[in-house]
């Protein structure tokens, strides 16, 4: 898979509570990449077809603030990875 959006965290507790609640979502723990910077070094990442249903439950039933995560798409499908930081999900 060339193409995914990852979640990163600013605490453990918060990337594997978002990892539980988005579990039906089909999510993965992985380690956060080395070009992005996030504090807590675990993010959860999510497949393109599980987008939709992964902002959904987030959105429904997260407690978090846009302070305590960032959104990103990640595409690694040409010469260079491509990351680009998107919007909270509200």
């Amino acid at each position: 898979m060339n193409e995914y959006y990852l979640l990163t965290f600013e605490s453990t507790h918060a990337a594997i509570s978002t990892e539980k609640l988005l579990k039906p979502a089909g999510v993965t723990i992985m380690p956060v990449p080395r070009f992005i910077s996030a504090s807590c070094g675990i993010s959860v990442r999510i497949s393109p077809d599980k987008k939709n249903i992964a902002e959904k439950i987030f959105r429904e039933n997260s407690l978090l603030t846009p302070e305590e995560y960032a959104y990103y798409h990640i595409d690694t499908g040409g010469s260079e990875t491509s990351c680009d930081r998107l919007e909270a999900i509200r």
